[in-house]
């Protein structure tokens, strides 16, 4: 008979000499998983090109240097392409954190616009040598189509402007067929991507609610009508001794000239006045070295300043050639703002760092840019005042409510062309911006429908970033004071809006501002004290969250909800 073993010896006998069970095997990676890994390397690709992208821009643009961009995608054709887009969206369907899903919004929107730009290159190249080489002739001479504005700006004669303007539209018609050529490809390849329709691409690209933009639109006509004829029925009559009824789209571009002003923005001055500006906020250029400001008068540099985010935040670039005049300095400002909100971006994505819906951006940018429209900085930083002043503030606030006004009757011509299949865009146009400018459409007006539309909704963007600018001058001025610009205070709560990128919506900041949302009130308001014209608009917050879309379903195509959180 065997001795009895004690249980619990057996036991520790059999744990380190039994023989052991295999471990299960670990669970297979989820498709959630597994996309994450190979959207994350899609992402970084696409990073490392658009910042190779970006310095070739760099150097076509400050030194004329001749550049392929073309050549950047040798080797990674398969990068942009359907199947990618729909790998994103696949994640994105699979993803419930909200700041993922804005994350895989962004990128998906940026690998589709390279799907388009790509397979839209042949059009776009024979589009834009066409303009740059297209003339026409008025009066015996030849005219470069590029110059018109300019040569219609500089025109005394009503006569002369109306001649040029009418002789340029056999340059217009041969322009048009090309871009209805390329509006024909471009519909087809939105439908490849999986979108219904055009408006539910541009509805994703712009994260906007384009219903409730396009209801916005109609009440901003309809409130600014009277108030916008008594400001054109003035400034006409100042600048160009017409009735408003006698002018013609012709005279617009001699309308606006800021001719009492120019003086007061010499080209040696432009880029000192922007360190002076932000000298109070406590914002040091010089002392940025993550922002770098070429401002080489090169001969073959454009004359037109531009930012350039090569690596968010690390190198932004500012170029700059000196000019003179309140336009070069307004399109400066605009570009700092633009450089200051990359430059002080703390967001480590680059999905929500670089990319993503432009309009606060836009709005950043706008709010320096109207420095130029605020009596106290003119006066401190140009010299401007008294009559002079009043006078130009007049016309440059006139111009922004024509634009406000032509952004909304763009969009809503482009809504009703793209929901009224077989609709005569000729005569929508027509109908259409006749009311918007409150002038009657003459046939080289019309002429103009198809050069005058714009690509997937951009008034969208310019909408909701004039009246975000405008909301945020407002409480700068409300939290700081009138100069808000002198404030270190002032300069520290916009770092702390900027270090956010494009992490938050346009509404989001709206109520990071204590805004309830994007509202043009306080925009209007401000122009209607300027031009002495009451404008009331009794409209909600822009940017309220539309009601609840049901769950996305699993598909291969892209889905076409905007994002509520706009």
């Amino acid at each position: 008979m065997h001795p009895r073993v004690p249980f619990f010896l057996v036991a520790a006998f059999c744990l380190s000499a039994c023989p052991k069970a295999p471990l299960p095997p670990p669970p297979p990676p989820t498709e959630a998983q597994l996309l994450t890994a190979e959207v994350k390397e899609l992402s970084a690709q696409a990073q490392t090109l658009l910042e190779t992208q970006n310095r070739l821009v760099w150097e076509l643009w400050t030194e004329g240097k001749p550049v392929n961009i073309a050549a950047t995608y040798k080797g990674k054709e398969g990068l942009f392409s359907v199947e990618s887009i729909r790998k994103i969206d696949r994640l994105r369907q699979l993803t419930q954190d909200p700041r993922e899903l804005r994350a895989l919004t962004a990128l998906q929107s940026h690998f589709a616009g390279e799907y388009l730009s790509r397979e839209l290159a042949e059009y776009n190249d024979a589009i834009a040598n066409l303009e740059a080489s297209l003339t026409f002739t008025v009066d015996g001479r030849e005219v470069r189509y590029r110059e018109l504005e300019r040569l219609l700006a500089n025109e005394k004669s009503a006569v002369k402007r109306r001649a040029l303007y009418a002789a340029a539209v056999p340059a217009i018609e041969r322009l048009s067929q090309s871009l209805r050529r390329r509006e024909e490809r471009l519909q087809a390849l939105i439908k490849e991507l999986g979108y219904p329709s055009y408006e539910a691409f541009g509805a994703e690209l712009r994260q906007a609610d384009l219903s409730r933009l396009s209801v916005l639109a109609e009440e901003i006509l309809q409130a600014t009508q009277e108030p916008y004829r008594a400001v054109m029925e003035r400034l006409a009559q100042r600048e160009l001794a017409l009735p408003f009824t006698s002018i013609t789209r012709a005279d617009i571009p001699r309308l606006f000239r800021s001719r009492e002003v120019e003086d007061a923005f010499p080209k040696e001055e432009a880029l000192l006045r922007v360190h002076g500006s932000l000298q109070g906020l406590g914002i040091d250029l010089t002392e940025m070295p993550n922002i770098y400001i070429d401002a080489r008068e090169l001969p073959r540099k454009n004359p037109r300043p531009l930012t350039l985010p090569i690596e968010v935040p690390g190198d932004v670039r500012l170029s700059e050639k000196p000019a003179s005049g309140v336009l070069h300095q307004a399109r400066l400002l605009h570009e700092v703002g633009h450089a200051l909100h990359y430059g002080f971006t703390r967001e480590p994505r680059f999905e929500l760092a670089r990319l993503g819906n432009p309009t606060v951006g836009e709005a950043y940018a706008a709010l320096f840019e109207d420095l130029l429209e605020d009596p106290v900085w003119l006066e401190e930083h140009a010299g401007v005042s008294g009559e002079q002043r009043a006078q130009y503030l007049a016309a440059s606030s006139a111009h922004k409510l024509f634009l406000i006004r032509r952004a909304a009757g763009r969009l809503l011509y482009q809504l009703e062309l793209h929901r009224r299949e077989g609709a005569d865009a000729r005569e929508l146009y027509r109908a259409i911006m006749e009311r918007t400018d409150a002038m009657p459409m003459k046939p080289e007006d019309e002429a103009r429908y198809v050069v005058d539309q714009e690509d997937f909704f951009q008034s969208a963007d310019d909408f909701r970033g004039w009246f975000l600018a405008g909301q945020l001058q407002g409480q700068l001025k409300a939290r700081f004071g009138p100069a808000w610009w002198r404030s270190a205070e002032a300069g520290t709560f916009l770092k702390e809006l900027w270090g956010h990128g494009n992490a938050l919506s346009a509404r989001e900041v709206a109520q990071a501002i204590g805004e309830r949302g994007i509202a043009p009130d306080v925009l209007l308001l401000r122009l209607g004290t300027t031009l002495q014209v009451p404008i009331t608009l009794d409209a909600k917050p822009l940017d309220e969250p539309p009601p609840p879309a049901p769950p996305p379903t699993p598909a291969p195509a892209p889905s076409t909800a905007p994002d509520a959180g706009t």
